[in-house]
C-alpha cells in the first residue's frame, strides 16, 4: 500500500512539472518567447534599424484568423500558428522629426516549429531649411555666446564686439579695440571665446591682428556692467610674428572639452608656404595650439598641458597640438572628432576630421593639398593624416568651416557638420563616423554674399554670418 501512495505521489509531480512546462504566458508584443512554443507553432523576431533609442515604433502584425499584435519595440512573437502574416509599419513622429519606414507593408511565412524574421528600416525625412536675419554689421566675421547666455556677440573685423539682445543690436559695443587692431588684407579681429567659468570670472579671449600684423590672442574680462568689457583689463597670451605677408593669419580660438585654449593660426601667407612654416615645428604658423589658461598671469600667460606631443622636444615648440596646415578658417570641436576646414592653395579644399584627444598630427600641408600631391616630386605621404573629404575648385575657392549640429531645434540634424565656400556660397553638411565620410547633404538656402563664418548661441543652434554683413540664423521652414 505505502509502495502505490508512493508511485502515485510521483506521478502527480510529474504530471504538475509537465503541465508547468507547458504554460505559455506573457505579452506577445513585450516578452521573448522560445521558437515553437507550443506544438506545431513558430515565431516571428521583428527587428527595427535606423530607429533611436528611446523612439517607439508602431507596427501591426497581423495573421491567420483574427490574430493581431500592436509592436512598439523589437521583440519576437511566439506560439504563432503557421502561416502568412502581414507587418504593416507606420510613420512616427519624435521631437520634431519624422521616421519613415522604407516598407510599409511586408509579408512573411511563419512555418512550424521554426522562426522568420522580419526588419523594419527607418529613414529620417529631413527638414527644409530657411535663413531668418537676426542682425545687420557691417564687417561681420564671427558669432559667438557665453554658456547659458542668451545673447549674441557679434565680432566685427574692425576691431569691436556688438551685443544681441533679445532680438535688438545693441548700440553701445560690447568692445572696442579699433586703436590696436589691423584688418588690413585678411587681418582684424577675427573671433573670440568665453572662459568655460565665464559666469564665475568673466574672462574672454580674443585673436586679432596688431598693427605690425602680428597674430595676438588676450583674454579680457567683462566689467561690473555685463554688457561692457573692462578696457583695462587686457593680458596678453600670446603674440606670433607674420611678417611679409598680408594673408594667412588664421583666426580661430575656442575651448575644447579639455577645458584648454585652442587657436588656428595660418602659415604666413604667400603662394606655397614659400618659408616651409607649416612643417617646421619651430615656429608656431600653419599650426592648431593647446595652451593651459587657468592661471594665466602677466608673468606666465600660459603652461603647457600635460599632453602636448612636443613637449621637451629639441627645436620643437610645446605650444603645437597639430600641424600642416595652410589656413584654418574655422575648426570644431565634437563628440564625434575635430572637424577641421583648411583653406587650398589652387586645387582643393579640405575638411579633416580626427579624434579629439589625438594629438602630434600632421595634416599634410605644404607636401599635399587635400588629398592631392602638392609637391609631386616630393610627396611622401608617410605620416600624414589625409582629409576625410575634399572637394575640386570647380565647386568653390576657399572653404568655411562651421560646427557639427547638436541644438534641439532641428534634431533630425544631430551629427550633420556644416560647412560653406566663400566664392560657392552653398550650405552642405556631411556626416563622419569613425574618421570616414558616412553621408553629405546639400540644402538648397543663400546667404546674401559668401559666408565668411559660422556661429553658434548657448542653445547650440547655428548661425550664418555672410560678407555682406547679414547674420542669419538657420530655421525649420
Amino acid at each position: 500500500m505505502a509502495r502505490t501512495h508512493a508511485g502515485n505521489w510521483w506521478l502527480l509531480v510529474w504530471m504538475v512539472l509537465v503541465c508547468a512546462c507547458g504554460g505559455g504566458g506573457g505579452n506577445p508584443g513585450v516578452g521573448v518567447a522560445t521558437v515553437g512554443a507550443g506544438t506545431g507553432t513558430g515565431s516571428l523576431v521583428i527587428t527595427l534599424a535606423n530607429l533611436p533609442a528611446g523612439v517607439s515604433a508602431s507596427v501591426k502584425v497581423s495573421g491567420p484568423g483574427t490574430y493581431s499584435q500592436e509592436v512598439f519595440q523589437p521583440t519576437t512573437l511566439s506560439a504563432l500558428v503557421p502561416g502568412n502574416y502581414i507587418v504593416a509599419a507606420s510613420s512616427v513622429a519624435s521631437g520634431g522629426t519624422t521616421y519613415v519606414p522604407d516598407m510599409a507593408s511586408q509579408s512573411v511565412t511563419v512555418a512550424a516549429n521554426a522562426s522568420a524574421n522580419v526588419t523594419i528600416s527607418y529613414t529620417v525625412i529631413m527638414p527644409t531649411l530657411a535663413l531668418s536675419e537676426v542682425a545687420s554689421v557691417d564687417g561681420a566675421v564671427f558669432l559667438g555666446a557665453p554658456a547659458n547666455d542668451g545673447r549674441l556677440f557679434i565680432v566685427e573685423r574692425s576691431g569691436r564686439v556688438l551685443i544681441v539682445q533679445d532680438g535688438a543690436l545693441q548700440a553701445t559695443p560690447f568692445l572696442d579695440i579699433r586703436a590696436l587692431t589691423s584688418s588690413e588684407g585678411e587681418g582684424g579681429l577675427l573671433s573670440l571665446a568665453f572662459d568655460p567659468d565665464y559666469a564665475a570670472n568673466g574672462h574672454f579671449f580674443i585673436y586679432y591682428t596688431d598693427l605690425g600684423h602680428n597674430i595676438v590672442v588676450e583674454r579680457r574680462t567683462v566689467s561690473a556692467n555685463r554688457a561692457l568689457a573692462d578696457p583695462a583689463s587686457a593680458l596678453t597670451i600670446v603674440r606670433i610674428a607674420h611678417p611679409v605677408n598680408l594673408n594667412h593669419f588664421g583666426g580661430l580660438v575656442s575651448f575644447g572639452a579639455d577645458g584648454y585654449l585652442y587657436l588656428g593660426s595660418g602659415d604666413g601667407g604667400g603662394a606655397g608656404d614659400p618659408p616651409g612654416n607649416a612643417q617646421n615645428l619651430g615656429v608656431l604658423l600653419g599650426k592648431l595650439l593647446r595652451l593651459d589658461v587657468a592661471g594665466a598671469s602677466a608673468a606666465a600667460p600660459y603652461a603647457i598641458p600635460a599632453g602636448n606631443p612636443f613637449t621637451g622636444q629639441a627645436g620643437k615648440r610645446a605650444e603645437i597640438w597639430a600641424y600642416g596646415l595652410r589656413n584654418p578658417w574655422r575648426y570644431a570641436f565634437d563628440a564625434g572628432g575635430l572637424f577641421i576646414a583648411d583653406v587650398g592653395q589652387d586645387r582643393r579644399e579640405e575638411i579633416d576630421v580626427v579624434p579629439t584627444g589625438q594629438g602630434g598630427l600632421n595634416f599634410g600641408w605644404n607636401v599635399m593639398e587635400g588629398s592631392l600631391c602638392y609637391k609631386p616630386a616630393s610627396c611622401s605621404q608617410a605620416g600624414l593624416t589625409l582629409p576625410a573629404f575634399d572637394y575640386d575648385h570647380g565647386a568653390g575657392c576657399s572653404i568655411t568651416g562651421g560646427y557639427v549640429y547638436r541644438g534641439k531645434a532641428l534634431p533630425e540634424l544631430a551629427g550633420h557638420y556644416f560647412y560653406s565656400d566663400y566664392c560657392a556660397g552653398f550650405l552642405k553638411s556631411i556626416v563622419v563616423n569613425g574618421g570616414k565620410l558616412a553621408g553629405q547633404a546639400n540644402w538648397p538656402v543663400a546667404a546674401t554674399g559668401g559666408v565668411v563664418s559660422f556661429g553658434r548661441d548657448a542653445d547650440g543652434e547655428l548661425y550664418l554670418v555672410a560678407a555682406s554683413g547679414k547674420i542669419y540664423k538657420l530655421v525649420r521652414a
